[in-house]
């Protein structure tokens, strides 16, 4: 998360950290590493391959392709059949509003 809140200190509106392996993201936890608090920017993270592409063309783009750059990106959550809906908390116990978060929950 110490790569997300860096973006976000700079003003990025999207953080999109680039995994450094070649390998299957699907099975990759994105973590939070104990400085993930009070971030407010969304983040993701993408494979190696579909990074190297957007890095080729961000070095090949002119000042005005680059101005004119739209990134989307669809989050869509797996489900299973029976309309059941499978969920995980994932929180830093040094996070207050985590900590808050679950009491409130309970």
């Amino acid at each position: 998360m110490q790569k997300v809140r860096n973006m976000e200190n700079i003003g990025v509106a999207v953080g999109i950290v680039v995994d450094d392996w070649a390998e299957n993201i699907e099975e990759v936890l994105m973590s939070d590493d104990g400085t993930g608090g009070g971030i407010r920017i969304p983040s993701m993270l993408i494979g190696k391959g579909d990074g190297n592409k957007l890095l080729q063309w961000w070095q090949l783009a002119t000042p005005d392709e680059r101005q004119e750059l739209v990134l989307m990106a669809e989050f869509v959550m797996p489900y299973e059949s029976g309309n059941k809906v499978e969920w995980d908390f994932w929180m830093t116990s040094s996070s207050d509003r985590a900590l808050d978060f679950l009491e409130d929950f309970e």
